[in-house]
Protein backbone atom coordinates (compact mmCIF):
# COMPACT_ATOMS: atom_id res chain seq x y z
CA UNK A 1 0.00 0.00 0.00
CA UNK A 2 1.12 3.83 -0.82
CA UNK A 3 0.75 6.49 1.33
CA UNK A 4 -1.58 9.43 1.15
CA UNK A 5 0.93 11.96 0.70
CA UNK A 6 2.47 10.00 -1.94
CA UNK A 7 -1.03 8.83 -3.57
CA UNK A 8 -1.98 12.25 -3.61
CA UNK A 9 1.40 13.68 -5.32
CA UNK A 10 1.75 10.54 -7.38
CA UNK A 11 -2.02 11.83 -8.77
CA UNK A 12 -1.06 15.50 -9.28
CA UNK A 13 2.37 14.12 -11.39
CA UNK A 14 -0.20 12.29 -13.56
CA UNK A 15 -2.48 14.89 -14.94
CA UNK A 16 -2.15 16.69 -17.71
CA UNK A 17 -3.28 20.56 -18.27
CA UNK A 18 -6.25 21.15 -20.41
CA UNK A 19 -6.09 22.78 -23.25
CA UNK A 20 -6.16 26.84 -24.04
CA UNK A 21 -9.91 27.64 -25.03
CA UNK A 22 -11.38 30.84 -25.93
CA UNK A 23 -15.13 31.63 -24.34
CA UNK A 24 -17.60 34.32 -24.18
CA UNK A 25 -16.74 36.13 -20.58
CA UNK A 26 -20.49 35.62 -19.51
CA UNK A 27 -20.19 31.74 -19.89
CA UNK A 28 -16.84 31.45 -18.25
CA UNK A 29 -17.46 30.84 -14.55
CA UNK A 30 -15.37 28.39 -12.91
CA UNK A 31 -12.73 28.34 -15.31
CA UNK A 32 -8.92 28.97 -14.63
CA UNK A 33 -7.50 32.04 -16.62
CA UNK A 34 -4.61 30.75 -19.11
CA UNK A 35 -2.98 33.67 -20.46
CA UNK A 36 -2.79 37.20 -18.48
CA UNK A 37 -5.27 39.81 -19.08
CA UNK A 38 -3.89 43.12 -19.72
CA UNK A 39 -6.96 46.11 -19.27
CA UNK A 40 -7.48 47.64 -22.68
CA UNK A 41 -8.27 51.04 -21.06
CA UNK A 42 -8.83 52.84 -17.76
CA UNK A 43 -11.26 52.35 -15.05
CA UNK A 44 -12.87 54.92 -14.48
CA UNK A 45 -12.12 56.57 -18.36
CA UNK A 46 -12.54 59.91 -16.85
CA UNK A 47 -12.80 61.79 -13.68
CA UNK A 48 -16.01 60.27 -11.73
CA UNK A 49 -18.15 61.89 -9.31
CA UNK A 50 -18.29 59.52 -5.90
CA UNK A 51 -21.28 60.71 -4.74
CA UNK A 52 -24.17 62.76 -5.47
CA UNK A 53 -23.87 66.97 -4.89
CA UNK A 54 -22.34 69.53 -6.57
CA UNK A 55 -18.29 69.80 -8.88
CA UNK A 56 -16.64 73.24 -8.49
CA UNK A 57 -13.06 74.76 -8.06
CA UNK A 58 -11.95 74.09 -4.61
CA UNK A 59 -10.29 77.50 -5.06
CA UNK A 60 -13.34 79.39 -5.68
CA UNK A 61 -14.97 77.64 -1.92
CA UNK A 62 -11.44 78.82 0.16
CA UNK A 63 -11.35 81.77 -1.21
CA UNK A 64 -15.28 82.63 0.22
CA UNK A 65 -16.34 83.89 -2.97
CA UNK A 66 -20.12 83.27 -4.41
CA UNK A 67 -20.56 79.81 -6.44
CA UNK A 68 -23.19 79.94 -9.32
CA UNK A 69 -24.76 76.48 -10.85
CA UNK A 70 -24.58 76.72 -14.58
CA UNK A 71 -25.47 73.44 -15.47
CA UNK A 72 -26.04 69.65 -14.91
CA UNK A 73 -23.63 66.43 -15.43
CA UNK A 74 -25.39 62.94 -14.92
CA UNK A 75 -24.18 59.67 -16.09
CA UNK A 76 -24.05 58.72 -19.64
CA UNK A 77 -25.00 62.69 -19.92
CA UNK A 78 -21.93 64.88 -19.31
CA UNK A 79 -21.88 68.32 -19.16
CA UNK A 80 -19.46 69.13 -22.09
CA UNK A 81 -18.61 72.93 -21.20
CA UNK A 82 -15.45 74.18 -18.94
CA UNK A 83 -15.83 74.90 -15.48
CA UNK A 84 -14.71 78.36 -14.73
CA UNK A 85 -14.45 80.43 -11.44
CA UNK A 86 -17.01 80.34 -9.16
CA UNK A 87 -18.73 78.20 -11.05
CA UNK A 88 -20.50 74.42 -10.01
CA UNK A 89 -22.75 72.02 -12.10
CA UNK A 90 -25.15 69.33 -9.98
CA UNK A 91 -23.32 66.27 -10.45
CA UNK A 92 -24.59 62.72 -9.75
CA UNK A 93 -22.85 59.50 -8.97
CA UNK A 94 -20.94 58.00 -11.63
CA UNK A 95 -20.93 61.12 -13.45
CA UNK A 96 -18.42 62.70 -15.60
CA UNK A 97 -16.43 65.65 -13.46
CA UNK A 98 -16.43 68.61 -15.92
CA UNK A 99 -13.01 70.00 -17.16
CA UNK A 100 -11.99 73.01 -14.74
CA UNK A 101 -13.69 71.14 -11.75
CA UNK A 102 -11.25 69.45 -8.62
CA UNK A 103 -14.12 68.68 -5.67
CA UNK A 104 -17.39 67.72 -5.27
CA UNK A 105 -19.48 68.27 -2.05
CA UNK A 106 -22.05 66.13 -0.86
CA UNK A 107 -25.94 66.87 -1.45
CA UNK A 108 -26.37 66.88 1.81
CA UNK A 109 -23.57 69.55 3.20
CA UNK A 110 -25.19 72.29 0.57
CA UNK A 111 -27.87 75.10 0.42
CA UNK A 112 -29.29 76.78 -2.73
CA UNK A 113 -30.91 80.04 -2.95
CA UNK A 114 -31.99 79.93 -6.97
CA UNK A 115 -28.39 79.37 -9.18
CA UNK A 116 -26.19 80.34 -6.00
CA UNK A 117 -24.96 77.37 -4.25
CA UNK A 118 -23.68 77.60 -0.25
CA UNK A 119 -21.24 74.66 0.99
CA UNK A 120 -21.31 73.85 4.14
CA UNK A 121 -18.66 71.34 4.81
CA UNK A 122 -16.26 72.42 7.10
CA UNK A 123 -14.22 69.09 6.94
CA UNK A 124 -14.19 69.06 2.92
CA UNK A 125 -10.25 68.81 1.33
CA UNK A 126 -9.27 69.43 -2.54
CA UNK A 127 -10.32 66.62 -4.44
CA UNK A 128 -13.09 65.49 -2.14
CA UNK A 129 -15.56 62.87 -3.92
CA UNK A 130 -13.53 62.60 -7.27
CA UNK A 131 -12.66 59.50 -8.45
CA UNK A 132 -9.60 59.54 -10.72
CA UNK A 133 -9.04 58.77 -14.21
CA UNK A 134 -7.35 55.09 -14.17
CA UNK A 135 -7.98 55.25 -9.96
CA UNK A 136 -9.47 51.54 -10.68
CA UNK A 137 -6.87 50.24 -13.36
CA UNK A 138 -4.97 51.93 -15.86
CA UNK A 139 -4.69 50.98 -19.89
CA UNK A 140 -2.40 48.12 -20.19
CA UNK A 141 -2.33 47.39 -16.42
CA UNK A 142 -2.52 43.49 -15.53
CA UNK A 143 -6.37 42.65 -14.87
CA UNK A 144 -5.86 38.94 -14.22
CA UNK A 145 -2.93 36.79 -13.76
CA UNK A 146 -2.58 33.29 -15.45
CA UNK A 147 -4.16 30.78 -12.68
CA UNK A 148 -7.01 33.14 -11.56
CA UNK A 149 -10.31 30.81 -11.20
CA UNK A 150 -13.13 32.71 -12.98
CA UNK A 151 -16.21 33.84 -10.20
CA UNK A 152 -18.48 36.38 -10.49
CA UNK A 153 -17.15 38.95 -9.50
CA UNK A 154 -14.37 38.11 -11.90
CA UNK A 155 -16.68 38.34 -14.66
CA UNK A 156 -18.27 41.62 -13.69
CA UNK A 157 -14.76 43.27 -13.72
CA UNK A 158 -14.16 41.74 -17.23
CA UNK A 159 -17.26 42.80 -18.60
CA UNK A 160 -16.78 46.45 -16.81
CA UNK A 161 -13.22 46.41 -19.27
CA UNK A 162 -15.32 45.76 -22.41
CA UNK A 163 -13.89 42.52 -22.72
CA UNK A 164 -15.97 39.93 -24.19
CA UNK A 165 -14.14 36.41 -24.64
CA UNK A 166 -11.17 34.97 -22.24
CA UNK A 167 -8.42 32.60 -22.52
CA UNK A 168 -9.06 29.58 -20.18
CA UNK A 169 -7.93 25.88 -19.68
CA UNK A 170 -10.65 23.35 -21.09
CA UNK A 171 -12.69 21.57 -18.37
CA UNK A 172 -12.26 17.75 -17.84
CA UNK A 173 -15.29 15.23 -19.47
CA UNK A 174 -16.21 13.08 -16.63
CA UNK A 175 -18.08 9.79 -16.76
CA UNK A 176 -19.27 8.31 -14.06
CA UNK A 177 -19.64 4.27 -14.09
CA UNK A 178 -21.64 2.60 -10.90
CA UNK A 179 -21.48 -1.33 -10.43
CA UNK A 180 -23.84 -3.19 -7.94
CA UNK A 181 -26.25 -5.89 -8.34
CA UNK A 182 -27.99 -4.39 -5.05
CA UNK A 183 -28.63 -0.70 -6.06
CA UNK A 184 -32.54 0.36 -7.04
CA UNK A 185 -33.53 3.66 -7.75
CA UNK A 186 -34.92 6.37 -5.48
CA UNK A 187 -38.71 6.01 -5.96
CA UNK A 188 -38.21 1.89 -7.15
CA UNK A 189 -39.52 -0.85 -4.68
CA UNK A 190 -36.79 -2.45 -2.50
CA UNK A 191 -36.48 -6.21 -2.36
CA UNK A 192 -34.82 -8.50 0.17
CA UNK A 193 -30.61 -7.29 -0.02
CA UNK A 194 -31.35 -3.63 -2.44
CA UNK A 195 -30.36 -0.64 -1.92
CA UNK A 196 -31.31 2.90 -2.99
CA UNK A 197 -28.13 4.22 -5.34
CA UNK A 198 -26.81 7.63 -3.81
CA UNK A 199 -23.13 7.12 -5.50
CA UNK A 200 -24.22 8.57 -8.91
CA UNK A 201 -26.01 11.45 -7.23
CA UNK A 202 -23.76 12.61 -5.37
CA UNK A 203 -21.13 12.50 -7.16
CA UNK A 204 -22.67 14.23 -9.91
CA UNK A 205 -22.98 17.08 -7.36
CA UNK A 206 -19.63 17.35 -6.28
CA UNK A 207 -19.40 17.59 -10.44
CA UNK A 208 -21.82 20.13 -10.18
CA UNK A 209 -20.13 22.28 -7.46
CA UNK A 210 -17.31 22.39 -9.97
CA UNK A 211 -19.92 23.55 -13.18
CA UNK A 212 -18.98 19.85 -14.63
CA UNK A 213 -21.13 17.95 -15.80
CA UNK A 214 -20.78 14.61 -16.63
CA UNK A 215 -20.71 13.14 -19.93
CA UNK A 216 -22.61 10.10 -19.34
CA UNK A 217 -23.85 7.83 -15.94
CA UNK A 218 -23.76 4.51 -16.50
CA UNK A 219 -25.21 1.56 -14.18
CA UNK A 220 -23.44 -1.92 -14.30
CA UNK A 221 -24.67 -4.82 -12.52
CA UNK A 222 -21.83 -7.37 -10.73
CA UNK A 223 -20.93 -9.02 -13.90
CA UNK A 224 -17.51 -8.76 -16.31
CA UNK A 225 -19.29 -8.16 -19.21
CA UNK A 226 -21.78 -5.22 -17.97
CA UNK A 227 -18.63 -3.78 -16.25
CA UNK A 228 -16.58 -4.19 -19.35
CA UNK A 229 -19.02 -2.62 -22.07
CA UNK A 230 -19.68 0.72 -19.47
CA UNK A 231 -15.95 1.07 -19.54
CA UNK A 232 -15.11 0.64 -22.97
CA UNK A 233 -18.14 2.93 -23.90
CA UNK A 234 -16.88 5.89 -21.20
CA UNK A 235 -13.39 5.65 -22.31
CA UNK A 236 -14.35 7.06 -25.62
CA UNK A 237 -16.06 9.90 -24.41
CA UNK A 238 -14.68 10.71 -21.34
CA UNK A 239 -11.11 12.57 -20.32
CA UNK A 240 -11.97 10.72 -16.74
CA UNK A 241 -13.94 7.56 -15.42
CA UNK A 242 -14.96 7.17 -12.44
CA UNK A 243 -16.09 3.82 -10.78
CA UNK A 244 -18.03 3.30 -8.07
CA UNK A 245 -17.64 -0.36 -6.27
CA UNK A 246 -16.07 -3.77 -7.54
CA UNK A 247 -12.89 -2.75 -6.58
CA UNK A 248 -11.94 -4.97 -3.65
CA UNK A 249 -11.23 -8.75 -3.72
CA UNK A 250 -14.90 -10.13 -3.01
CA UNK A 251 -16.16 -13.01 -5.53
CA UNK A 252 -17.89 -10.00 -6.75
CA UNK A 253 -15.35 -7.48 -7.21
CA UNK A 254 -14.33 -7.32 -10.88
CA UNK A 255 -13.37 -3.88 -11.53
CA UNK A 256 -9.71 -4.44 -10.82
CA UNK A 257 -9.47 -7.70 -12.96
CA UNK A 258 -11.45 -5.62 -16.10
CA UNK A 259 -8.62 -2.92 -15.64
CA UNK A 260 -6.13 -5.28 -15.84
CA UNK A 261 -7.16 -6.99 -18.66
CA UNK A 262 -8.48 -3.27 -20.42
CA UNK A 263 -4.31 -2.81 -19.92
CA UNK A 264 -5.31 -0.04 -17.92
CA UNK A 265 -1.80 1.59 -16.77
CA UNK A 266 -1.72 1.28 -12.85
CA UNK A 267 -0.67 4.37 -10.85
CA UNK A 268 -1.52 2.87 -7.53
CA UNK A 269 -3.76 0.37 -5.96
CA UNK A 270 -4.72 0.46 -2.24
CA UNK A 271 -3.88 3.75 0.23
CA UNK A 272 -3.20 3.69 3.75
CA UNK A 273 -6.37 5.27 4.98
CA UNK A 274 -9.98 5.11 6.15
CA UNK A 275 -12.47 5.26 4.97
CA UNK A 276 -11.00 4.40 1.33
CA UNK A 277 -8.33 1.86 1.37
CA UNK A 278 -9.66 -0.27 -1.77
CA UNK A 279 -8.61 2.90 -3.85
CA UNK A 280 -7.38 2.80 -7.62
CA UNK A 281 -6.19 5.09 -9.78
CA UNK A 282 -4.61 4.68 -13.17
CA UNK A 283 -4.36 6.05 -16.79
CA UNK A 284 -5.63 4.30 -20.02
CA UNK A 285 -3.99 6.29 -23.09
CA UNK A 286 -4.75 9.88 -22.08
CA UNK A 287 -7.67 9.09 -19.99
CA UNK A 288 -7.60 9.03 -16.03
CA UNK A 289 -9.04 6.07 -14.08
CA UNK A 290 -10.29 6.34 -10.75
CA UNK A 291 -11.90 3.11 -9.57
CA UNK A 292 -13.29 4.30 -6.09
CA UNK A 293 -14.83 2.11 -3.16
CA UNK A 294 -18.53 1.46 -2.92
CA UNK A 295 -19.44 2.66 0.61
CA UNK A 296 -20.91 5.82 -0.02
CA UNK A 297 -18.96 8.26 2.50
CA UNK A 298 -15.58 6.01 0.99
CA UNK A 299 -16.35 7.15 -2.38
CA UNK A 300 -16.95 11.11 -1.49
CA UNK A 301 -13.87 11.25 0.09
CA UNK A 302 -11.81 9.70 -1.76
CA UNK A 303 -13.32 11.77 -4.77
CA UNK A 304 -12.47 14.84 -2.54
CA UNK A 305 -8.69 14.28 -1.64
CA UNK A 306 -7.46 12.41 -5.30
CA UNK A 307 -10.16 13.36 -8.48
CA UNK A 308 -10.80 17.21 -7.17
CA UNK A 309 -7.17 17.84 -7.10
CA UNK A 310 -6.89 15.81 -9.87
CA UNK A 311 -9.67 17.54 -12.16
CA UNK A 312 -8.21 20.57 -10.72
CA UNK A 313 -5.17 20.14 -12.05
CA UNK A 314 -6.55 19.23 -15.79
CA UNK A 315 -8.44 23.06 -14.99
CA UNK A 316 -5.43 24.76 -13.82
CA UNK A 317 -5.81 25.61 -10.75
CA UNK A 318 -2.43 26.49 -8.97
CA UNK A 319 -3.04 25.06 -6.07
CA UNK A 320 -5.42 21.89 -7.01
CA UNK A 321 -6.34 20.53 -3.30
CA UNK A 322 -8.65 21.42 -0.46
CA UNK A 323 -7.85 24.49 1.43
CA UNK A 324 -5.53 22.90 4.70
CA UNK A 325 -6.22 25.23 8.08
CA UNK A 326 -4.61 23.91 11.88
CA UNK A 327 -7.28 24.35 14.31
CA UNK A 328 -7.69 23.04 17.70
CA UNK A 329 -9.46 20.09 18.73
CA UNK A 330 -12.99 20.41 20.66
CA UNK A 331 -12.81 16.64 21.71
CA UNK A 332 -10.01 14.11 21.76
CA UNK A 333 -10.23 11.29 19.40
CA UNK A 334 -8.35 7.60 18.97
CA UNK A 335 -7.97 5.88 15.61
CA UNK A 336 -5.50 3.14 15.51
CA UNK A 337 -1.84 3.21 13.89
CA UNK A 338 -0.65 2.98 10.30
CA UNK A 339 -3.65 4.23 8.31
CA UNK A 340 -4.45 7.74 7.75
CA UNK A 341 -7.79 9.24 9.13
CA UNK A 342 -9.98 11.49 7.68
CA UNK A 343 -12.91 11.94 9.86
CA UNK A 344 -16.10 14.00 8.76
CA UNK A 345 -16.21 16.95 11.06
CA UNK A 346 -17.79 20.63 11.66
CA UNK A 347 -15.85 23.66 11.74
CA UNK A 348 -16.55 27.14 12.86
CA UNK A 349 -13.32 28.27 11.86
CA UNK A 350 -11.97 28.83 15.70
CA UNK A 351 -12.25 25.05 16.61
CA UNK A 352 -13.09 22.09 15.07
CA UNK A 353 -15.50 18.95 16.39
CA UNK A 354 -14.96 15.44 15.27
CA UNK A 355 -18.41 14.01 14.36
CA UNK A 356 -20.43 10.81 15.40
CA UNK A 357 -20.77 8.13 12.61
CA UNK A 358 -17.56 7.89 10.88
CA UNK A 359 -17.93 4.38 9.23
CA UNK A 360 -17.65 4.49 5.70
CA UNK A 361 -21.52 3.37 4.97
CA UNK A 362 -22.64 6.44 6.85
CA UNK A 363 -23.68 9.73 5.02
CA UNK A 364 -25.56 11.12 7.65
CA UNK A 365 -22.57 12.97 9.06
CA UNK A 366 -21.24 13.95 5.78
CA UNK A 367 -24.28 15.83 5.62
CA UNK A 368 -23.52 17.59 8.87
CA UNK A 369 -19.60 18.27 8.06
CA UNK A 370 -17.76 21.27 6.66
CA UNK A 371 -14.15 19.35 6.65
CA UNK A 372 -12.14 16.79 7.44
CA UNK A 373 -9.64 16.53 10.60
CA UNK A 374 -6.60 14.23 9.25
CA UNK A 375 -5.24 12.23 11.69
CA UNK A 376 -1.83 10.97 10.41
CA UNK A 377 -0.81 7.25 10.69
CA UNK A 378 1.40 7.36 12.86
CA UNK A 379 -0.79 9.00 15.46
CA UNK A 380 -3.09 7.15 17.78
CA UNK A 381 -5.04 9.40 19.98
CA UNK A 382 -5.71 13.58 19.56
CA UNK A 383 -6.32 14.87 22.95
CA UNK A 384 -8.68 18.27 23.16
CA UNK A 385 -7.37 21.21 22.70
CA UNK A 386 -4.50 19.95 20.55
CA UNK A 387 -3.85 21.56 16.71
CA UNK A 388 -4.99 19.24 14.12
CA UNK A 389 -4.41 19.91 10.21
CA UNK A 390 -8.06 20.23 9.04
CA UNK A 391 -9.06 20.55 5.07
CA UNK A 392 -12.01 22.40 4.05
CA UNK A 393 -15.13 21.07 1.79
CA UNK A 394 -15.93 22.67 -1.11
CA UNK A 395 -19.35 24.74 -0.33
Amino acid sequence: MISVQKAQEAVIEAMNLGNEINLPVAESLGYVVAQVVYSPLALPPFRQSGVDGYAFRFEDYKNGEEIQVIGESSAGKSFLRQIEHNQAVRIFTGAEVPDGADTVVMQEKVTREGKALFINDQAITFAANVRPKGSHINSGDVALTRGSVITAGTIGFLASMGIREISVFSKPRVAIIITGNELRQAGEQLESGQIYESNAVCLQAALQAMRIKPTEILFAPDDEESIRSAFRRATTQADCVLITGGISVGDYDFVGKILREEQVSEIFYKVKQRPGKPLFVGKFGNVSVFALPGNPASVLTCFYEYALPALRTVMGYPSPFLQSLQLPLNRTITTIKGLTFFLKAATDFQTVTSLDGQPSYIMRSFSEANCFIVVPEDTVQIEAGEIVEVHLLPN
